[in-house]
């Protein structure tokens, strides 16, 4: 039978034969569905403009121009503002980035508009939430699975697919050739 525990929370049968979700920490609801957890409310946003959006399980910071990193902590003079992004030996982002990034954030304002955080999770697809900005409908349109659940990368593949830089590392079956950017 499937499990109706949502976010890896455990199911256990009562005695009376209904279910009962164990949920993980910083969730909870009759099925683990509700983050009652702010992410926010640490204040992880290190620029004193930058603004924190609540996420399920985790933040985006929203970087003033000139500022990126996940919490808005590296000067970078091609970034011209939006979610930042993980970077590493604080090498610089490529422009594309700070391009994609204005237009993921244009996209999770569309997301916001045809309210998917609603409709994720419904055992429906709804094709309008079916990108990664809006979490793939809570991969309703996947059968439930997690296309990048085989993906062993160090960085978050998903986060850079198909943005026009070649992330070697994402380019394998695996994490779906980053989105064919290194072709």
């Amino acid at each position: 039978e499937s499990n109706p525990c949502k976010n890896k929370g455990l199911c256990q049968i009562t005695e009376t034969g209904d279910y009962q979700c164990i949920c993980l920490a910083g969730l909870t609801g009759k099925n683990c569905e509700i983050d009652n957890l702010n992410e926010c409310a640490s204040n992880p946003c290190r620029h004193p403009k930058a603004q924190c959006e609540d996420q399920f399980g985790d933040y985006n910071c929203y970087c003033p121009r000139f500022w990126n990193g996940k919490n808005c902590e590296i000067n970078d003079p091609g970034f011209l503002g939006g979610i930042g992004f993980y970077t590493t030996n604080n090498s610089k982002i490529p422009r594309i980035h700070s391009e994609y990034a204005q237009d993921l954030d244009k996209q999770r304002q569309q997301c916001k508009r045809n309210r998917c955080d609603e409709k994720k999770g419904n055992f429906k697809c709804d094709e309008e939430c079916n990108t990664y900005a809006c979490d793939f409908d809570g991969n309703d349109c996947t059968l439930g699975i997690n296309p990048w659940s085989n993906c062993t990368a160090k960085i978050k593949c998903w986060e850079v697919f198909m943005d026009g830089y070649c992330n070697e590392e994402c380019n394998n079956p695996q994490c779906l050739f980053d989105g064919r950017d290194c072709q």
